[in-house]
């Protein structure tokens, strides 16, 4: 029993030695590399930016998608667009906001040839927002670290929504709060997070009856069309079936004259009578098989013959 046992449990035993061994040779090098198994880093939006002339664009994958996103970024007035790069949101996370809200993260947009203590407008294009996006800002120099821009949200083309963000040199939106001709714009669009997941559920819910119901009418229409068709084909089926049979029936009686009908007539005829008599000869012929009480009824008959008999004898003699 205990070399049954050895036997069985050793390969295991194998394996997972195995899987430890490589485990701990490889954690360090999987977790210094990418740290693949860490879901904040899978949901970090990691955008790629790319400048042509004025505009400044960024490339990424947004919290609660699965496909690109860009976002665009100028100055409509007031200055020059030097840099913009993303913003771990770590850093700026603070308990009045939550990082679901904020879903293609965070921003910071520096802006250069502004007169000191003047005012610039930020454009922040992408189809990605909708029509109740807003912009919000991170100053870490505020008890309120973080502040609703109030951004126009305006329609364009082609689906796109428009933030138009009013920043002030040295202002509350201006991260290095001074009047300097420079402004350092930290922040990102946000949207309510229940809204966008009750949403959709909400187009879920409804498509899945929609795909269903179109699946079930294309079930009903092919169903009706193979049924129009199975009946075409047996109703052709069984008018051949007619015409063959009613035409081998004219051939033969074409085919056939009189004198060979009458002789066929009369071999049928003989061949019955035949069957019939052997029939009946066999019932007659068969044995009749008695029951108890003829059996009974015929030894007694004997036995009184046989005493009738024994006295004529003795009588005579």
């Amino acid at each position: 029993m205990k070399q049954t046992l050895n036997q069985r449990f050793n390969p295991v035993a194998r394996w997972i030695l195995l899987v430890a061994f490589m485990a701990l040779t490889n954690w360090s090098e999987v977790s210094n590399a990418t740290d693949l198994f860490t879901f904040d880093d899978m949901e970090k939006p990691k955008p790629e930016f790319s400048r042509t002339g004025d505009i400044i664009a960024a490339k990424l994958i947004p919290r609660a998608k699965n496909t690109s996103v860009v976002i665009r970024f100028g100055v409509a007035a007031g200055g020059k667009l030097d840099i913009v790069k993303g913003v771990d949101f770590q850093t700026v996370d603070r308990p009045e906001v939550n990082v679901k809200n904020f879903k293609s993260a965070a921003f910071e947009i520096r802006i250069s040839n502004v007169a000191p203590g003047a005012e610039a407008k930020v454009s922040i294009r992408s189809d990605f927002f909708s029509s109740s996006t807003a912009f919000y800002a991170f100053n870490p120099k505020l008890e309120k670290t973080w502040l609703d821009t109030h951004a126009l949200n305006l329609p364009q083309p082609e689906r796109v929504r428009e933030l138009l963000v009013t920043v002030r040199d040295g202002g509350p939106l201006d991260a290095d709060g001074a009047a300097d001709g420079n402004i350092i714009l930290i922040g990102g669009p946000r949207d309510g997070f229940w809204g966008y997941a009750l949403g959709t559920l909400f187009i879920r819910f409804f498509g899945i009856f929609l795909v269903l119901s179109i699946l079930m009418i294309g079930m009903i229409l092919s169903g009706f069309v193979f049924r129009r068709y199975d009946r075409r084909k047996n109703s052709s089926l069984k008018d051949s079936g007619d015409k063959r049979g009613q035409e081998s029936v004219e051939q033969m009686t074409m085919a056939a004259s009189e004198e060979e009908v009458a002789a066929i007539a009369a071999a049928l005829h003989l061949q019955f009578r035949h069957s019939r008599a052997s029939a009946v000869a066999t019932s007659v012929s068969a044995p009749v098989h008695d029951g108890l009480w003829a059996a009974e009824g015929r030894k007694r008959i004997m036995t009184d013959r046989f005493t009738i008999f024994n006295r004529l004898n003795r009588f005579s003699n």
